[in-house]
C-alpha cells in the first residue's frame, strides 16, 4: 500500500457506493463521470487492491471493498458530526443511530424519544431492531452510536458498557390461571436462561421453594413471545415491569412475588473509540428516568 491515501479519493469511492454507481456519484458531487472514475482508479492503486468486481457495465464491491466502505462510513459520519457541532441543542443537526431489541424499542423508547425530539428538533433519529449479534456488529462497525441490551454476555472487544441502568422485573401469570398449579409451575424462560452454559436459573430455583415441581417448559430470546404465552395462560414468565405495567394495572396479570425485588440492568453500549456527545448524554439521562429505581 502506498502512503498517499487522500480523503478526497475516499469521498469519491464512498459516494459511488452510497449512490449506486459512478454516474449517480458524479451527479451528487457535481463533477463529470471521468473525474469519479479517475479517483476510484487512484484509490485502488494507493490501496493496492481492487475495490470492485467488474462485469460489463456493472460493478459490485469486492470483500475488501466492503471492508473499506464500512470504515469510510465511520469517517464521513464523524465528519458530518463535526460540521454540525453546536452548543445549542435546538441548532444541532446530524444523525443519531441507536439499536435495541424490539421489546425495548416498543415499550421503552417512546417517552425517551418524545423528549429527544423536543430537545433536538433538527436531529435525524434512526432506530434499528434486529438480533443482538447484528446490533453489536453494527455498533462495532460505526453504523450505530449506541445500543441498549438487558443481556449481552459476549460483545466485541472494541465495545464498552458506558451506563448500566437498573430496571424492575416482574414474575407474572395470567389472572385467571393464578390458582392453576400446572400453569404456575410452568416457567417460560426469560433473559436469565439465554446463557445455557451456566445451567443456573435463579428465578426457577426461587419458585421451587414454594412450587417444587416448577420446570422450564419454553425459552427463547423473544420477551414479546413470552408475554403472549402468559396471556394465553401457558405459564409464568419474568419480564421488565414496563412491558407488563398495563396488564397488571388492569388486573389481567398477577405478580406472583409482589414483595420480591427482581432487578436487572439495561446496558448502554458504545465503541471504545467514540466519546459521548450531548445527544447521547441526554438520551442516557432520559433512560435513567424511565428506570425509576431510587431505592
Amino acid at each position: 500500500m502506498k502512503n498517499d491515501l487522500e480523503l478526497n479519493h475516499l469521498k469519491y469511492f464512498y459516494y459511488t457506493v452510497l449512490e449506486g454507481g459512478v454516474a449517480q456519484a458524479a451527479n451528487r458531487l457535481s463533477v463529470q463521470q471521468p473525474v469519479v472514475s479517475k479517483m476510484l482508479k487512484t484509490l485502488e492503486e494507493n490501496l493496492g487492491k481492487p475495490l470492485f468486481w467488474k462485469k460489463g457495465r456493472n460493478k459490485s464491491l469486492t470483500d475488501y471493498g466492503q471492508l473499506i466502505f464500512r470504515h469510510a462510513q465511520v469517517v464521513f459520519d464523524e465528519l458530518d458530526r463535526i460540521q454540525h457541532i453546536s452548543d445549542n441543542p435546538k441548532h444541532i443537526k446530524g444523525v443519531f443511530n441507536i439499536g435495541a431489541a424490539e421489546p425495548i424499542v416498543n415499550y421503552l423508547f417512546s417517552p425517551v424519544f418524545s423528549k429527544i425530539l423536543t430537545e433536538f428538533p433538527n436531529l435525524n433519529n434512526n432506530v434499528y431492531t434486529t438480533t443482538q449479534t447484528q446490533l453489536l456488529n453494527m455498533i462495532s462497525n460505526g453504523q450505530l452510536d449506541l445500543g441498549c441490551f438487558f443481556y449481552a454476555p459476549n460483545f466485541p472487544k472494541d465495545l464498552e458498557i458506558v451506563k448500566q441502568i437498573p430496571f424492575r422485573f416482574k414474575l407474572v401469570v395470567k389472572k385467571t390461571e393464578s390458582k392453576n398449579k400446572d400453569v404456575i409451575q410452568s416457567f417460560i424462560g426469560s433473559r436469565e436462561v439465554d446463557d445455557l452454559s451456566t445451567h443456573k436459573f435463579p428465578t426457577v430455583q426461587l419458585m421451587r421453594k414454594t412450587h417444587p415441581k416448577t420446570r422450564i417448559i419454553f425459552s427463547s430470546n423473544s420477551i414479546s413471545l413470552h408475554k403472549q404465552l402468559v396471556k394465553d395462560g401457558k405459564g409464568v414468565s419474568i419480564m421488565p415491569e414496563f412491558m407488563v405495567r398495563n396488564e397488571l394495572s388492569k388486573n389481567q396479570f398477577v405478580d406472583l412475588y409482589p414483595k420480591k425485588k427482581f432487578i436487572w440492568d439495561l446496558m448502554v453500549i458504545k465503541r471504545k473509540s467514540s466519546h459521548l456527545n450531548l445527544i447521547e448524554d441526554s438520551f442516557i439521562n432520559h433512560l435513567v428516568v424511565q428506570g425509576g429505581i431510587n431505592d
